[in-house]
């Protein structure tokens, strides 16, 4: 037998068995939003949300003052979660959101905030930069500080976990975590 002959019998096998697996359960519906918060500048922003989370072109996506108040970045944090969108696969616009990025998007990105910053470099930009993740699923607010990794990316912090708060929670209260999370976040990316 050929090498491609085998290698196609093997395609279709695999075909077969992962047809006759039930499908995976749908996956929960949830929002997130992202908070970067820069020496210069605070940019909140919601994301469309499957299996990828992705900043939505249709959500929020504010620039604010560098140092926000608790209750107004709570406020501010709350809009963006709930204009945040959970896009299924039946959903029209699935398959333009829920991608990972090509290759230059990144790099608009980090241009539009560079500019905003009035800054040149990466380095720059990133000097003393805070990250954090906010997800919301059933009622429960998750909060998670992101570290900077370096060249443009983030990554979680080792011994970190998210802070849970009820969706209830007060703007203020709301604020004050992720003021919290900020702080982790600069700390460690140091």
């Amino acid at each position: 037998m050929s090498r491609d002959r085998a290698i196609q019998q093997l395609r279709e096998r695999f075909d077969r068995e992962a047809r006759s697996r039930p499908p995976p359960p749908p996956l929960t519906p949830r929002k997130h939003a992202r908070i970067e918060a820069y020496r210069t500048f605070t940019r909140i922003y919601s994301q469309a949300v499957y299996s990828l989370a992705v900043a939505d072109p249709k959500g929020v996506n504010a620039v604010f003052e560098p140092d926000m108040a608790a209750d107004d970045l709570g406020r501010e944090a709350r809009a963006a979660l709930a204009a945040s969108r959970f896009i299924p696969p039946d959903h029209p616009e699935f398959h333009s959101l829920i991608r990972f990025p090509t290759e230059e998007e990144p790099g608009v990105f980090e241009a539009r905030n560079m500019a905003v910053a009035g800054v040149k470099t990466r380095a720059a930009l990133y000097k003393g930069a805070g990250y954090v993740a906010l997800r919301m699923t059933e009622g429960v607010i998750e909060v998670v500080a992101l570290r900077y990794r370096g060249h443009g990316h983030w990554e979680g912090i080792r011994g970190s976990t998210p802070q849970r708060l009820p969706e209830t929670v007060t703007d203020d209260e709301f604020g004050a975590a992720i003021l919290a999370a900020i702080d982790r976040s600069r700390r460690a990316s140091r």
